[in-house]
């Protein structure tokens, strides 16, 4: 009861953030990344735009890393589970939060995800873009299937009028976990990547035919971009050759 007490306090809470958020630095420091795309992110940064950055779960621990110093941006994270925790690493990285989580298509899903959030953290994160505020969030949805575009984010860029921009960032010394997002932890002094890809606009009057066609595009360019993360840090071959 003490113990469980200890970990559901702030300051318990606060210490294992501040020490993930060091960690995560220190991984950045060590690691030589080779980024690709950077001049599409630099494009809105340099005009004072703010954009959904996207990505799959399970590919996200490193990227608020690399997020410019001087551009606001909120990440959404849980209401509920550890969702506590990544918002004390994300204060701790200089990276803002909205709590919620996406909502799942289909109406049985959503019943089950009742009081997680979804509809207010999606009006707090078309709110924030209104105001220049850049979003990051991942495009799939728990308990999966993983790497599936989920309806939330077409409809966050569609409210909002800004565009998703896919990106990748991935290390090749790592430990996967068995779970359903194979979730990826990065591991230091190792070589690294980071994959942006271009801008996908929704129309505000757009039909159900096109969101599902921008669905898909998001789906696409997201597993594109971590395709060539994997590649570039040797973890998968080059088109007619072996892996490196």
């Amino acid at each position: 009861m003490i113990g469980k007490r200890i970990v559901q306090s702030e300051a318990f809470k606060t210490a294992v953030g501040f020490s993930v958020a060091m960690v995560l630095k220190f991984i950045r420091l060590t690691t030589r990344f080779e980024t690709q795309g950077m001049d599409i992110a630099q494009r809105f940064w340099s005009n004072d735009e703010p954009f959904i950055g996207a990505t799959w779960h399970g590919q996200n621990l490193i990227l608020p890393t690399f997020w410019h110093n001087w551009r606001e941006m909120r990440i959404l994270v849980s209401r509920h589970g550890d969702g506590e925790i990544v918002s004390k690493i994300m204060y701790f990285l200089g990276v803002g939060t909205i709590r919620g989580s996406g909502v799942p298509k289909g109406e049985e899903r959503r019943e089950k995800h009742k009081g997680k959030g979804g509809a207010g953290a999606l009006r707090a994160m078309v709110r924030a873009l209104g105001e220049n505020i850049s979003i990051g969030l991942t495009a799939d949805l728990p308990p999966g299937p993983a790497r599936r575009a989920g309806d939330g984010i077409i409809m966050l860029a569609r409210l909002s009028g800004r565009p998703i921009v896919p990106v990748a960032a991935t290390t090749r010394a790592r430990i996967t976990l068995n779970n359903w997002d194979r979730f990826t932890i990065n591991l230091p002094f190792s070589k690294g990547a980071l994959v942006w890809g271009e801008p996908i606009y929704v129309p505000r009057d757009a039909d159900p035919e096109t969101l599902e066609a921008a669905r898909l595009s998001v789906e696409q360019a997201l597993n594109a971009v971590a395709e060539e993360a994997e590649r570039i840090v040797g973890r998968r071959p080059k088109a007619g050759g072996s892996k490196t």
